[in-house]
């Protein structure tokens, strides 16, 4: 992303999220705190500003419901008021209710039907849409927090500039990440989910006009992605490098020691510790069910085993093992909500 990059001063290359997927990444990124599986714990670093807050996310999983609008003086999510079909059903059923499970079984499949005779709707709220939205509640303003989330890039991949229709794009992501295709179909979702970022990049130039030249702006994402590795796609909960070594960047923030955790991100925007956050560690942490994983700058472990962190090559690392061991949040992110997750982007 070069635009972007050009646009922070620092980029992070150890940095890494605390889980696999984004219901149990931003209780750490917004919170300072390890997941649980039931949203924001009450630690949302929004409370911490006395500036005017604005928060726009563009996952449902990410809305009031899961404690995320705490602390925010405007706050925008998909279950709160979203524009899509399946975002007004959801504001009137209770999630993991039968008639909300009916209704999303059946949103899925209408789409996978109108995809193969027509064009669809995008699957999520895109960037541009959310940058105009929060550029709207800070004109005027000369201080402010905020908080915007985007889900470029990921599935079903269907960017805008695709020699696909939107329909064909997303038919083909949901056809491999099912195991299906061969491998030129691969290599198009891939070139897809590539495509995706490349606009990403483009639309954040709006943004970063926008900000003032002394804001203090963390940029990450929540988790990494699997494309065809060891034929898996998208990102499950496996305790993998690819999924959890994630890019980061800042401007204007404090240094940082050797490794970043997304845990401490909170900390990086006020400037003092928050949570479970630190300003300078060695060791990051991830959780999924009963399963975790430790990484320092150079060795990534499971417990079962220590590779590099590309994960090409075994070795030997007994004070990251030691570290692993002892790692104990006491709350985990329960399967049963990352399947909820999978099932509403139409994956179960």
């Amino acid at each position: 992303m070069p635009e972007t990059q050009s646009f922070l001063q620092t980029t992070h290359d150890r940095a890494f999220a605390p889980s696999t997927a984004t219901i149990g990444s931003f209780p750490g990124i917004i919170g300072g705190e390890y997941p649980d599986g039931s949203g924001l714990g009450g630690t949302n670093v929004a409370t911490r500003f006395d500036e005017y807050s604005v928060g726009v996310t563009t996952n449902h999983l990410l809305s009031e419901r899961y404690g995320y609008a705490e602390g925010f003086d405007a706050f925008e999510s998909p279950t709160g008021g979203g524009d899509t079909l399946k975002d007004k059903g959801a504001a009137f059923l209770t999630r993991g209710s039968v008639p909300y499970r009916v209704a999303s079984w059946g949103f899925n499949r209408y789409q996978q039907l109108v995809s193969a005779f027509g064009d669809v709707e995008k699957s999520f709220r895109p960037a541009d849409d959310v940058i105009e939205r929060f550029r709207s509640e800070i004109d005027g303003r000369s201080e402010w927090f905020g908080w915007l989330h985007f889900m470029e890039p990921h599935h079903p991949y269907d960017p805008d500039t695709a020699d696909l229709s939107r329909a064909q794009a997303q038919a083909l992501t949901r056809k491999v990440l099912a195991g299906g295709g061969d491998e030129a179909d691969r290599e198009r979702v891939r070139e897809l989910y590539r495509t995706e970022i490349k606009e990403l990049d483009a639309a954040l130039t709006t943004l970063w006009e926008i900000v003032p030249d002394d804001a203090r702006v963390v940029f990450c994402a929540d988790h990494g992605e699997l494309l065809g590795e060891d034929g898996l796609w998208g990102h499950p909960g496996k305790m993998r490098p690819e999924l959890l070594h994630v890019p980061f960047g800042t401007r204007n923030a404090p240094e940082l020691g050797e490794v970043v955790s997304l845990v401490d991100v909170p900390s990086v925007l006020l400037g003092v510790e928050h949570g479970i956050g630190e300003l300078d560690r060695d060791v990051a942490f991830a959780t999924y069910g009963d399963r975790k994983a430790a990484m320092n700058a150079e060795h990534f472990s499971t417990g079962g085993a220590t590779t590099t962190l590309d994960g090409a090559e075994s070795v030997e690392d007994p004070a990251l093992e030691r570290e692993l061991e002892r790692f104990e949040p006491g709350r985990v992110v329960k399967e049963d909500a990352l399947q909820e997750d999978l099932e509403d982007l139409g994956y179960a």
